[in-house]
């Protein structure tokens, strides 16, 4: 058991949890402090949904592997280069798509 892995994946399970269900966002200052006018120009609930949902994803990476050591020693590596890679691109897809504009 890898007590750090555990310990990053329930911090990584809380944080994607509060986003999901759309507490996250109040976290965040620069949000607290953004105008009325420019979030009404942002679906915070389906980005806050997303964004929730890659944390539950590295959540689930990091305790698979602080419960399995066959995984940290197997695809640990893999699986972190594959969520950077594919979150990497959700982060393009919402710098670049309409789905989370209001407008």
């Amino acid at each position: 058991m890898n007590l750090h892995c555990i310990a990053f994946g329930l911090i990584f399970l809380v944080v994607g949890i509060a986003f999901f269900i759309g507490v996250g966002p109040k976290w965040i200052k620069a949000w607290r402090e953004m105008p009325k006018e420019e979030k009404n120009k942002i679906r915070m609930d389906d980005l806050s949904k997303n964004i929730g949902c890659v944390f539950l994803v590295a959540s689930a990476i990091f305790l698979t592997s602080g419960f399995s050591p066959e995984f940290m020693n197997t695809a640990f590596m893999w699986s972190m280069i594959v969520w950077f890679v594919l979150t990497g691109l959700d982060v393009a897809f919402i710098t670049k798509s309409n789905r989370y504009k209001s407008e």
